[in-house]
């Protein structure tokens, strides 16, 4: 939004509150009436437009805009026709319930432009609107219904401060919707709509005071407020709302305006310890209004509290399940290669205790991919992962490299006892099993290499047994190979000219 439009809207209401003392009373009531009615007016079209071209909550919202900004200009337009032949008292009378369905219709309409919110988010959010809204009442109490309690009498001060509640509840919606959408330009509108509900409802609490004191109409502000509140109307109705959710984590705890909620609870506080500093007394009803402030404020806290450590407990959950991902199979639930290859470097660097390392090599799998298909080839593996887990010690490591190729990590185990091992799993892998009502025989290659810890790298042995698997692959099915370093192969001694060869020696 350009800078002139809330620079023309605040200038024209500082300037109208500031002519309006040199008025007279009735041409001051007339020019206000003639400003909020264009003003509000312009909002009416303006949201009018924007619910033509929305669908589903945020239509309805800008419905309630409309509503409340067509209201309150046919309500001020009456008051002005009051005074040119309109019938004062029934001018005056349609004009108020206007203003009043006006004020109820602004923060119907916020609520439904507001992101909306489920579950416990949506009962957090009702508590933070009842505890605002019990700390803007005990303001209102203090600064505008106490001062006249003596003077009219509990009566008409009960029925004063009935009619404070649709502008305190007001305030209070609007205070904690721009605090939940703080940060981001994409939500100017729906501060600017949150502000005016507020100016509204601050102006129609001073104006109550102006009343009861017997203080002009426009003292207090009063007069340019309502300029104000509707002139911010308008310029939030020219603006596209915003359509994501509420403001990010990051966004909230570098904005100010998530503070707003909080300011009326601080105020309300600092208010009454003024008031007990100067008279020495607190009266009943900011008692009881601030004890169940508070109270909401420590039922929204456990809220949070309980919040937040169910969101630990799910993070916590995630990141075990993220680590267990990425250090197994997704199909057969074995530890994958990465996990593999940290077992095997920690058995290596575990002292002197001798490993031995077993490459397998599924025979005969390619067969079943290509006659059964490839989700029976699935089954197959996640079968051999079950045989190899029963034909294994519960301290032994076995994994899916990739494909049909796995490997086992044994310690502690003589050669022979680790041969006898292999010999077990290609027993196991040979017996037939049961895929899609077929039956299905793959056996296996092994390949074998040993190591006495902290002798040999794993990758190197992988390599070794690999190699082993491949010869082992070349004889036939089921065979195990055992790695042999290649010899070293020592050339005979080659005679240079002019030397001779005796005894092993050259001379």
């Amino acid at each position: 939004m350009p800078v002139v439009a809330p620079l023309l809207v605040t200038g024209v209401a500082v300037a109208f509150q500031w002519v309006l003392p040199a008025l007279p009373s009735q041409l001051g009531f007339e020019l206000s009436d003639v400003l909020i009615a264009g003003a509000s007016g312009y909002g009416c079209a303006g949201y009018l437009r924007q619910a033509r071209s929305h669908r589903g909550r945020a239509r309805a919202g800008f419905i309630a805009g409309c509503a409340a900004a067509g209201m309150w200009s046919l309500a001020n337009l009456l008051f002005l026709l009051t005074a040119y032949g309109l019938p004062h008292r029934s001018g005056r009378l349609v004009g108020d319930i206007l203003s009043l369905a006006a004020a109820v219709a602004v923060p119907v309409g916020l609520l439904l432009l507001a992101p909306p919110l489920h579950g416990m988010a949506r009962f957090r959010r009702l508590i933070d609107v009842a505890a605002v809204s019990g700390a803007t009442f005990a303001l209102t109490w203090q600064f505008v219904l106490l001062p006249s309690l003596h003077r009219m009498g509990s009566g008409p001060t009960a029925l004063a401060a009935a009619q404070t509640l649709p502008e305190v509840i007001a305030c209070a919606i609007a205070l904690v919707t721009m605090a939940a959408t703080a940060g981001g330009n994409s939500n100017h509108a729906l501060r600017l709509l949150a502000l005016a509900t507020v100016v509204l409802a601050v102006t129609a609490l001073l104006s109550l005071r102006n009343g009861m004191e017997g203080s002009p109409w426009y003292a207090t502000g009063v007069g340019g407020g309502y300029v104000f509140a509707a002139g911010l109307m308008a310029m939030a109705s020219r603006e596209d709302m915003p359509g994501g959710s509420t403001a990010s984590v990051r966004r909230l705890v570098a904005s100010a305006w998530v503070l707003l909620a909080y300011a009326p609870i601080v105020g309300a506080v600092a208010a009454t310890a003024v008031l007990q500093l100067r008279t020495g007394t607190i009266g009943p009803v900011v008692v009881w209004v601030l004890l169940g402030t508070f109270s909401l404020v420590l039922l929204r806290q456990f809220l949070t509290l309980a919040t937040v450590s169910a969101l630990a407990v799910r993070l916590a959950a995630q990141t075990e399940e993220l680590a267990h991902q990425a250090h197994h199979d997704a199909l057969t639930g074995l530890p994958n290669r990465a996990a593999f290859y940290a077992a095997g470097a920690t058995a290596l660097t575990g002292g002197e205790r001798p490993i031995m390392i077993m490459l397998i090599d599924l025979d005969g799998f390619k067969a079943v991919n290509d006659t059964l298909g490839h989700a029976a080839g699935d089954e197959v593996l996640v079968a051999v992962s079950a045989r190899l887990l029963a034909a294994l010690r519960p301290d032994d490591v076995v994994a899916r490299l990739g494909g049909d190729e796995f490997a086992v990590l044994l310690t502690d185990v003589p050669v022979q006892t680790g041969i006898g091992t292999a010999k077990r799993v290609v027993h196991s892998l040979s017996e037939p099993m049961r895929i899609h009502s077929t039956d299905v025989a793959v056996g296996c290659s092994i390949g074998v290499t040993t190591a006495a810890g902290g002798a040999d790298d794993i990758s190197a042995l992988i390599r070794e047994a690999d190699l082993a698997m491949y010869a082992a692959k070349s004889h036939g099915k089921g065979v195990i190979r055992v790695y042999e370093p290649p010899r070293r192969v020592v050339p005979p001694p080659v005679a240079v000219a002019g030397t001779s060869v005796a005894g092993g020696s050259i001379s």
